[in-house]
This record gives structure tokens, C-alpha cells and sequence, in this order.
């Protein structure tokens, strides 16, 4: 059995305080760094803070009433904290009120499941940037303090123990940051009101009478990771403040405003500031940073439709192609059958995609031919994250049948590449297995037969097989691919003017369609089918109105 893969930045996220650091754990997927100090070489400060024209030097998300109160962090799980600030953030930004969610919620349902599987944790472990994502974007939360103030999370063993019907508020677009861009940071801490990042902690670093945080890049220390919501900025805050136990501070001014989540602490009632020029902030080993572009009220029209629920704990990077189809086979209630949006995961920047509607195959399978299969929607990934594509509500024809997306890297020169190829590998998010260095489990899949597939040269293959016979992989995983289906409205057959009766206007409406007057979605084509025959013609407005004369049931 085999388990070694490409690497990318996959780090533990552990912190309690700055006062008490003592020693540092770094992480990579799907093989985890577990030794106690990371040592990073020395770099040059960037000058990447300069700012566009539009941005204003200074703003707090604070000042415009976009967090929530300072919280106080029970065990390891700032990350927990961070995350669901961020969250509450975007929605007091979007203009809701009711938004005090709960944190033990997430700790306990980010926790080992019944059946050994999931995130191999307890609610006193650490965790990781990945695990909100996944607890975001599956609907599982966030829930509201009050929802679950009856609950005691310190009595659950198990993460499947945790009710997952009270979310409120569900994500639909998330979007990933590192160093390089900070304007685009701003911009969202001004659009979403905060984004979650991390950094490395050790408290030579800190300068209590400033709430000043500054670690140099040229200094080797050990740290913690810790994670925070940034809510703000300011491009004059004096390079001064930052007076570390070494004497070192950055060449040049400017700092991030951050809500942390060890209660009232400080002169700043819990809230600090950290340097642009600090070595971990925004940085690629704790990758991603992150902030929630897109929330949708959870109601009983609409439905999540996903085959798994922890999100992205990998990219799919194994096929050296730059054009692939993905797809996952989904099986949809009949009373929510219409796609409104399409969710996945990706970080091919700059690629074009295409999302299909596959039907299935004689065997089962996603059928191979795009001729057969539906365009629902054409975009561009214009950020790496979780990209939200709104569909012009497509009613699926069957029980079943797939959500396929081609993402294609060619025309550009983008995403991915691996050593010593020219090609741009398309990729997309997998939940997928992750091990430390000693190949104990830290997140174990629990992937089915017929839930994802890689569609090319004709051919759907079940990615199960795939990981068997590529990989020598009996675990295997999902790709992060789902669905935002409507209650469709219940309409009697043959109502195709949807106006709850069947009437003689309804026959001529069909009678239009025919001549090429009228054109109807697929809900209404199905709802055209009167005689049951898979045809739209005269035989279905004559049987409407052999119905009305009662001359046909």
C-alpha cells in the first residue's frame, strides 16, 4: 500500500498564547512535517505593500461594525475562532444582524467520526486552515450560539454526533490569499469584513505596549502557528512599534489590524497589530489564508447536493494534462431538481471552465459524449478558492446524472506544473487522506464507488479505480464538486402556463411551442408531457383537451 504524493503547504494551526510559546510544528499534505522547530532561511522584506490609488492608507472593519465581540479560545482551536469570525464578518457585512455563531459546534463536529473516519482529532487537539472550508461549504455551519445552547459539546465522542441541520448561513464562494497580492487583501477585508490568516508566534516577538507583533525574516525562531481574523489596515503605522527582544524591526511602516481570540488581553481589547513585513503573516506555509466571498441563507426551498462534506484537503494535480473533465454523479430528490448553482474548488488561476450537465450512460456511469451532455454555464477562475457559478436554473431530466466541469489550462500560461514538463496541469479540490511523516492519519476519506469520476478520450473512469491503478491507493477521494438546487413548485401535469389549473390555454400553449411561438425550460417541457411518451407534440395538447371534455382521464 502506497502513500506518497506530491507536497504542498498543510500546517497545524495551535497556539494559545504568545506568552507561553515554546516550541513550533509545521505540516505539509498529504505527508505531515511533525518535526518540533522549522527552520526557515533568511529573505529579503518585500516591497509589495504599495497600494492602489482607490484603497484609502487606513480602515478597520472595526470602526464600520463588521466583527462581532472578542472571543475567549477554550482549547487549541484559534483556528475555530478565526474561521468563524471571518464568517460572522461577511455576514454583518452583507447587512444581517443575527450572526453569533458558535465555535464548539465546529471544534466538535471537526472531530473523529464513529466509523474512524474524518478529521482523527478530539475537541483538545489542534486543526488546521482546511477544516472551516470544508465546515462552510457543506452547510454544516455556521449555527448560531443560541441554536445549540442546550447542547454540552464536551459530552460528544464523535464528530457525526453533531447536529448538522441548524445552519442558518452556508458558503458558496471562497477565496484564497497569499503575500503576493496584499491589495486584493484590503479590498476584501473592505468588501467581507475580515480574512482568516495565521502566523508564527513566539513571544520575543511581541511588544505588549504597542499591541505590536513582528517577526523578522532574518531570524531563525521557533513559533507556533496561531490563527487570527485580520479586520483592517494602516500603511503609516510606524515601523517603531515593532521592538522585538532582538532590536530588529521592519525597514518601513505599515501593519495589519487583527482580531485575535484570547479575550480582553491588551490596551486594544484584544486586538493587535502585525507588521506587513512579518515573516509568517499571508504566507505559504500556512496556506490559505482566506475570506467568504459569497453566503447563502439556508431555507427549506433550496438544497445542498455534494457527495462529500469536508471540502478540499488537496488538489488534484496527479494527470499531466492541461484540459480534464471532472464530474460527480449525483442523485437528486424529486422535489429539488433544479440546479441554481454549481460550487467547486480549484486553483488553476486564469483557466477556462466549462460546467455540463452529463446524463448517465447505459452502464451507469456519467455517459463519455459531451454531444449528449447539457452547457449549463462558461466562466473564468478568475481566484484560487471555492468559485460559485450561478446557473440559469437548469431542471435535471432524471434521477440521476452528473455535474461535469472541463477545466482547461491551454490557451494560458497558468496553474500547476510539474518538474520538468511543459504542460499546465488543470486541477481541482479532492477530499482526499492526509498522513504525518510517520504515517499516522490526521484526516481519513471515507470515498465511495460512483461518486466522482475523470471523464477523457471517451471514457468515464471512476476515480476510485483511478487512484487503484495509478496510485496503488485503496482510499482514494471525492472531488469538491456540488450543487445548489430550488424547490421545484408542485405543478399538476400539463400546467405548463403554471397557473395551478389545467386549462384549455395550457393546449395552446403546447400548440405554440410546436410552431416555434413559445420556448419552455425543462421543467416546463416536462410538465408538456401530458401523454408520457418523451414527446412534445399534438398528442399532448389533443390529450389535455380530452381531459378537460373528460373524454380521458
Amino acid at each position: 500500500m502506497k502513500y506518497s504524493k506530491f507536497i504542498k503547504p498543510f500546517t497545524l494551526i495551535t497556539a494559545l498564547s504568545l506568552i507561553t510559546v515554546t516550541g513550533s510544528i509545521a505540516a505539509n499534505a498529504a505527508v505531515i512535517n511533525d518535526e518540533s522547530t522549522v527552520m526557515q532561511s533568511a529573505g529579503e522584506q518585500s516591497d509589495s505593500f504599495s497600494t492602489k490609488s482607490s484603497l484609502p492608507s487606513k480602515y478597520s472593519s472595526v470602526e464600520q461594525g463588521n466583527v462581532t465581540s472578542v472571543k475567549t479560545q477554550q482549547y487549541n482551536d484559534c483556528w475555530a475562532y478565526a474561521g468563524i469570525a471571518a464568517f460572522e464578518s461577511k455576514l454583518l457585512a452583507d447587512g444581517f444582524t443575527n450572526v453569533n455563531m458558535t465555535m464548539e459546534h465546529l471544534n466538535a463536529w471537526a472531530t473523529t467520526r464513529s466509523n474512524s473516519t474524518g478529521w482523527l482529532r478530539n475537541q483538545y487537539d489542534e486543526g488546521y486552515a482546511e477544516i472551516p472550508l470544508g465546515y462552510f461549504t457543506s452547510w454544516s455551519g455556521a449555527v448560531l450560539a443560541s441554536d445549540v445552547a442546550d447542547i454540552d459539546f464536551s459530552l460528544i465522542e464523535s464528530g457525526d454526533e453533531v447536529p448538522t441541520n441548524l445552519a442558518k448561513y452556508g458558503a458558496t464562494a471562497i477565496e484564497y490569499f497569499d503575500k503576493t497580492n496584499p491589495d486584493a487583501i484590503k479590498e476584501a477585508i473592505m468588501e467581507n469584513g475580515g480574512v482568516y490568516s495565521s502566523f508564527g508566534s513566539n513571544s520575543v516577538c511581541y511588544n505588549a505596549e504597542e499591541t505590536a507583533y513582528y517577526m523578522p525574516e532574518d531570524v531563525q525562531l521557533t513559533y507556533i502557528g496561531h490563527a487570527i481574523e485580520v479586520v483592517g489596515w494602516d500603511d503609516n503605522y510606524a515601523a517603531s512599534n515593532f521592538n522585538t527582544q532582538y532590536g530588529l524591526r521592519p525597514k518601513k511602516a505599515g501593519a495589519w489590524l487583527c482580531k485575535n481570540s484570547w479575550g480582553n488581553y491588551n490596551s486594544l481589547g484584544g486586538y493587535f497589530w502585525i507588521s506587513y513585513y512579518d515573516k509568517y503573516i499571508f504566507s505559504d506555509l500556512f496556506y490559505p489564508s482566506y475570506t467568504i466571498n459569497s453566503v447563502e441563507q439556508i431555507t427549506d426551498d433550496k438544497k445542498l447536493i455534494q457527495n462529500e462534506i469536508y471540502g478540499a484537503t488537496y488538489e488534484f494535480n496527479y494527470l499531466v494534462d492541461d484540459t480534464i473533465t471532472y464530474a460527480n454523479k449525483f442523485t437528486y430528490d424529486d422535489n429539488y431538481k433544479t440546479i441554481d448553482k454549481v460550487i467547486f474548488e480549484t486553483e488553476a488561476l486564469g483557466a477556462d471552465y466549462i460546467i455540463y450537465y452529463a446524463p448517465n450512460g447505459s452502464d451507469g456511469n456519467p455517459d463519455p459524449k459531451k454531444s449528449n451532455w447539457t452547457k449549463l454555464y462558461s466562466g473564468t477562475v478568475d481566484y484560487k478558492g471555492y468559485i460559485c457559478a450561478d446557473i440559469d436554473d437548469f431542471y435535471v431530466p432524471d434521477e440521476s446524472g452528473s455535474i461535469a466541469i472541463t477545466i482547461d489550462t491551454s490557451s494560458q500560461n497558468i496553474g500547476v506544473t510539474p518538474a520538468n514538463s511543459n504542460f499546465k496541469i488543470s486541477t481541482i479540490g479532492v477530499g482526499e487522506w492526509l498522513t504525518k511523516s510517520t504515517g499516522e492519519f490526521i484526516f481519513k476519506n471515507d470515498s465511495q464507488p460512483g461518486e466522482s469520476y475523470i471523464i477523457e478520450n471517451n471514457k468515464s473512469t471512476d476515480l476510485l479505480d483511478w487512484y487503484k491503478t495509478n496510485l496503488d491507493d485503496p482510499l482514494g477521494g471525492t472531488f469538491v464538486i456540488k450543487a445548489v438546487t430550488l424547490k421545484d413548485d408542485d405543478y399538476e401535469l400539463g400546467d405548463v402556463d403554471k397557473d395551478g389549473t389545467l386549462t384549455i390555454s395550457d393546449a395552446t400553449m403546447i400548440q405554440k411551442y410546436i410552431a416555434q411561438y413559445e420556448t419552455f425550460d425543462d421543467y416546463t417541457l416536462t410538465l408538456a408531457d401530458f401523454n408520457g411518451d418523451n414527446t412534445i407534440d399534438i398528442g399532448d395538447a389533443t390529450a389535455i383537451q380530452k381531459s378537460l371534455a373528460g373524454m380521458d382521464s
